[in-house]
């Protein structure tokens, strides 16, 4: 709150991602209970910290200097992730910022999971949540879609081949 307020936009939105890989898509949809608790109220109204999480992740999804979070350097290490939704993908962003090889799997024909199909476009439009996504995309993690685990692709050929896997259904 405070970098947003002394224009630190950029500065902002890095300190965010360090908890929150989602925050124009997160900050539409969140429930905001903080706000219930925020003490400014008694002054006047509570903060909006999903407002000013989305306000600064639009700017930056609208920036030419796309931020992209800094990555370790690759370990041997590769993880599959089984469901591509907030939690996979919310996983896939931290694991790549670690240097790990990861692989999301997905049964859907895009990824997002409920943020894509349970949100309706005028709660969360869902060119900001693919941005969001590209961003994950552009850290190294591969995503495949349309693949059904125990249908197109067994579990145990995903076990043997992953040094870990995280189940995100």
């Amino acid at each position: 709150v405070g970098l947003i307020a002394n224009g630190q936009y950029r500065e902002a939105l890095e300190l965010i991602k360090e908890q929150l890989p989602l925050p124009a898509s997160i900050g539409r949809v969140c429930p905001h209970p903080c706000e219930d608790a925020c003490r400014r109220q008694l002054v006047d109204e509570p903060i909006s910290i999903a407002w000013l999480k989305s306000f600064v992740a639009d700017m930056d999804l609208n920036d030419e200097n796309l931020f992209i979070a800094g990555k370790k350097p690759m370990t041997d290490k590769r993880v599959a992730i089984i469901g591509g939704g907030p939690s996979g993908l919310t996983a896939a962003y931290y694991l790549a910022r670690e240097g790990h090889t990861v692989v999301i799997y997905d049964a859907m024909p895009e990824m997002g999971g409920m943020l894509k199909y349970g949100i309706p476009q005028y709660r969360l439009p869902k060119e900001i949540l693919n941005k969001e996504i590209d961003i994950i995309e552009k850290m190294g993690v591969k995503m495949l879609n349309n693949i059904k685990i125990g249908r197109d692709i067994k579990l145990d050929h995903i076990r043997d081949t992953f040094d870990a896997v995280y189940i995100s259904i």
